[in-house]
């Protein structure tokens, strides 16, 4: 199957031209536009369902990408904590499969979501060719074409009003204590 898969993949990746990364259509003010996205065993979460509660979303190019010092793992770890001790709802979306949000949810502490058409990431933080910033960096080989998000955060009040953004390259990350301050939460200096 693995072959297949990675066979399918490279057919679908020469025909699909290289974009430039795209911008984020949310902003600070909006209504938060509503999705169902799949996570573990294929179960599915509507952002709908959590109003009432604070929510980050958390956007990234590629489950498993970086380590703890940069990358994905590094984001996730620094809003691990957000979620579990503040109790704030905290939702990776990546546009890895469903198949892979279960051990990624787990090794990432916090609920991960699968956005395989990658249009809920492009409406919220915009969207790169992440295999041609790969290849430029020489870090993969024949990846452009394939697409994915720009790396991104969304925090959303309780009646889901978009109170902050921030999208970057997917080597950039979010300032934690921004997030923090958008949520309320957390030391904030205010001079």
């Amino acid at each position: 199957m693995t072959h297949q898969m990675d066979f399918l993949f490279s057919l679908h990746s020469k025909h699909l031209p290289p974009r430039l990364p795209s911008q984020a259509v949310v902003k600070v003010g909006d209504s938060a536009p509503d999705f169902t996205l799949m996570g573990a065993g294929f179960e599915t979460t509507t952002l709908s369902s959590l109003k009432g509660q604070k929510v980050v979303l958390a956007f990234f190019p590629a489950a498993y990408s970086g380590d703890a010092d940069g990358g994905c793992q590094c984001q996730l770890a620094s809003l691990k904590s957000i979620s579990k001790e503040d109790g704030v709802s905290v939702l990776g979306i990546t546009r890895d499969t469903p198949f892979v949000m279960g051990p990624w949810s787990e090794a990432a502490g916090i609920t991960c979501l699968s956005d395989v058409s990658n249009k809920t990431q492009e409406t919220y933080v915009g969207a790169i060719d992440f295999g041609k910033f790969l290849d430029d960096l020489d870090v993969s080989t024949n990846m452009a074409g394939y697409m994915s998000c720009n790396r991104g955060c969304v925090v959303l009040d309780e009646d889901q009003k978009v109170v902050y953004t921030w999208a970057g390259m997917p080597d950039e990350l979010p300032d934690t204590t921004e997030i923090q301050a958008a949520l309320g939460i957390g030391k904030v200096n205010l001079e």
